[in-house]
């Protein structure tokens, strides 16, 4: 990822927002999360924007009987370093992987 200024990423997540809200912070360990439900600020602990997420509750996705959550999730990265921005993107995708065959 180059310097170049912001870089915006668009996931649909298999995830409540009551879920995403209680991963999130373990996800992003020693940084700050702050916001919610709908806006959160990530930052480090000097102050130093990384990202903004911006959540939007979508239509559960029904299989028969099964239904699951669906969250919309708009990733805002804003760091001044692409190390910085790739290690949240690590961060986030390591956070919130599930498990599978």
């Amino acid at each position: 990822m180059s310097d170049s200024g912001a870089r915006t990423i668009f996931r649909e997540m298999g995830y409540s927002r009551a879920e995403f809200e209680r991963v999130l912070p373990a996800a992003m360990r020693d940084w700050l999360v702050t916001g919610g439900p709908d806006v959160w600020r990530i930052s480090t602990l000097d102050g130093g924007g990384i990202a903004t997420i911006r959540t939007e509750v979508m239509a559960e996705r029904k299989i028969g009987s099964l239904q699951l959550p669906v969250l919309a999730v708009t990733i805002e990265l804003i760091a001044a370093s692409s190390d910085l921005a790739d290690e949240f993107v690590r961060r986030f995708e390591r956070g919130f992987h599930r498990g599978g065959g």
